[in-house]
């Protein structure tokens, strides 16, 4: 029998990347191999075979192999072209999480259109009714429908300028939308949260949500200059209803169609004056804020291994069967 891989799909890096050992998903791959698991990260395909890399102790090593199963964390929109050819070089393989959750999130509107039933700011999307519904709401964000990182996300009051448009990626124009600003706490120009959601067994697990604030900028970004720490220590009130609304985000995308691919998702929420927290976006190929605590504090970095080998573990018990 063929050695087979779980893959992880991902460009192709312009530089050298450090031995597996200095970064935490190359520390997760060679403890997969070590248990069995070959990991191959690359993005050419062909036959339902990835060429790539593997982690080796001090290296990575050039390898082709059949594919298993594997992860999308190829950015599409930067590289249509070739993503497209990727995902016909692994026609018939399992891919998660799949094309359409990322399609659906990306799209602000329609994300929260289809998670409806959960806590979420008023949205407002006919570029008309824009000044109107900030005069209501008092304060508001202007927002890209398919932004990303927070590239042209703005706090607006009334009278500030409404285009129809916004920044949703360098030199992108997207059309744009408002959404309700929720008051933030006392003291503080804005408290986001960050929260990763995993498949684990037959349920979703939450590892160390991320609080990010800002005592000056309501655009609360890591990138921006925002206090970056741990939930637990940040707002230890707020953890239990953190984990049940996102918790029921992955539920709910998990129960759709071909939603059983679904492995992991970045769930952005703001925190009100009294403390509840509230929807504010998905992300279907999420970019944590674990990495920023890791580089402060070593004793995080245990939890970023962990996060970046849960879902090719999860992927392996349901796919992947060592060769005799």
């Amino acid at each position: 029998m063929p050695e087979r891989a779980i893959a992880v799909l991902v460009p192709a890096s312009r530089t050298d990347p450090p031995p597996p050992e200095e970064l935490p998903f190359g520390r997760a791959a060679l403890r997969l191999e070590a248990d069995g698991i070959p990991v191959v990260v690359g993005c050419e395909a062909e036959g339902g075979r990835l060429r790539g890399f593997r982690a080796r102790p001090g290296s990575w090593e050039p390898t082709e192999l059949e594919v298993a199963a594997a992860l999308d964390r190829f950015p599409q929109l930067v590289r249509p072209a070739a993503y497209r050819a990727l995902l016909a070089g692994l026609a018939g393989v399992p891919i998660a999480n799949p094309p359409f959750i990322d399609d659906l999130c990306r799209d602000k509107l329609r994300c929260q259109e289809a998670l409806c039933a959960l806590r979420w700011p008023a949205v407002e999307a006919v570029p008309e009714r824009f000044g109107d519904a900030v005069a209501r709401w008092g304060v508001a964000f202007h927002k890209p429908r398919f932004g990303a990182l927070g590239h042209g996300v703005r706090r607006v009051v009334p009278g500030d300028p409404l285009p129809d448009v916004a920044e949703g990626a360098p030199g992108r124009l997207d059309p744009a939308f408002v959404q309700r600003g929720v008051p933030p706490p006392e003291g503080w120009a804005g408290i986001a949260v960050r929260a990763l959601v995993q498949r684990e067994g037959d349920g979703f697990v939450l590892e160390h949500p991320v609080v990010r604030r800002s005592r000056t900028d309501a655009v609360v970004n890591a990138a921006r200059g925002a206090e970056v720490e741990a939930l637990h220590d940040a707002l230890p009130g707020a953890v239990a209803e953190v984990e049940r609304l996102t918790v029921a985000v992955a539920q709910a995308l998990a129960s759709g169609p071909g939603g059983e691919l679904l492995v992991e998702l970045g769930v952005d929420l703001v925190m009100d004056r009294d403390g509840l927290p509230w929807l504010v976006e998905v992300n279907g190929k999420p970019r944590g804020r674990l990495e920023v605590l890791a580089g402060r504090d070593p004793g995080w970095q245990e939890a970023h291994v962990r996060v970046s080998a849960r879902p090719l573990r999860w992927l392996a018990e349901r796919f992947f069967s060592a060769p005799a």
